[in-house]
Parts: structure tokens; sequence; C-alpha cells
């Protein structure tokens, strides 16, 4: 079976484009909305941008807030280490 992914077919960004996310979820038909964020984010006041836009269009959203911020460069060149060195054929 197969699995149909969409991304990002709808993009807003500049000033007020957080205004704009009641009214495009609610023309899709969304009634209630998962919130994915960081502990600084929401610590900083900004994933309550997005979340009070939802409360005042009365949409139900619940949040996940234990993604990880961006990792350190030591933890990304260690993760694109191949597992074994890469193997030759001499011909």
């Amino acid at each position: 079976m197969a699995n149909r992914f969409v991304l990002n077919t709808i993009s807003y960004h500049g000033s007020g484009a957080i205004k704009e996310i009641p009214g495009e979820l609610q023309r899709r038909g969304y009634k209630k909305i998962f919130v994915c964020s960081d502990p600084d984010l929401v610590k900083f006041g900004v994933t309550a941008k997005v979340t009070d836009e939802l409360d005042a269009a009365g949409i139900a959203w619940s949040l996940y807030s234990e993604i990880k911020p961006t990792p350190l460069s030591r933890t990304s060149r260690t993760a694109s280490r191949p597992s074994r060195p890469p193997r030759l054929t001499l011909s």
C-alpha cells in the first residue's frame, strides 16, 4: 500500500503570516491542531504567538514541546560519518 505525503503545499512568509494560520486551517476543515515546538520557544513566548491565534479562532490544539533545538555541529558530524569504511574495488 502506498503512502501519500503532501509537504508545504501552501506557505506564508513575512509580517502577519501567523494571523493567516487559523483561516488556512479552517479552509482545510481541521478541527484540532498538533503544535510542535522546543522548550525555549515556549519559554520565550514564541509558540504562544501561534496558539493565541488558534485560541482566538476557537481552534482546539495540543502542544508537544520537547523538540530538540538545532544540534551541535559535533553531533551533526558524528551522525554523518559512515558506519563502516567504503568498499573499494580495484580492477
